[in-house]
């Protein structure tokens, strides 16, 4: 290198969920859990380090299951508004349907 300090790595990999996907826990009696999680023809999987997770893969685990459950909430909100608002508008065209047929 010329002298200049070396920049950490950086690595960021983004996954849009279609119909192909598949999320599974795989168990082992002689060693931790591996979750994997397959889509669009890649795998990503998760494990500890070492072979019984310690409490830092323990906290990892918990705060994954935090940000998985804020983005379910955050997908079921999303939907839920979508719906509601396309109820929404289905329910006016109904009633300006309706004003049509009672003025005719």
């Amino acid at each position: 290198m010329s002298g200049e300090e070396r920049k950490p790595s950086y690595l960021s990999v983004g996954l849009s969920v279609g119909g192909d996907w598949r999320v599974t826990c795989h168990t082992y009696p002689d060693r931790g859990p591996i979750l994997a999680v397959d889509a669009a023809g890649m795998s990503l999987v998760v494990s500890a380090k070492q072979s019984t997770p310690d409490a830092n893969h323990l906290d990892f685990a918990y705060a994954l299951l935090a940000a998985v459950n804020d983005y379910l909430i955050a997908c079921e909100t999303h939907r839920f508004d979508a719906e509601e608002a396309a109820n929404a508008s289905t329910d006016v065209t109904e009633t300006a349907a309706a004003v049509e047929n009672r003025a005719a």
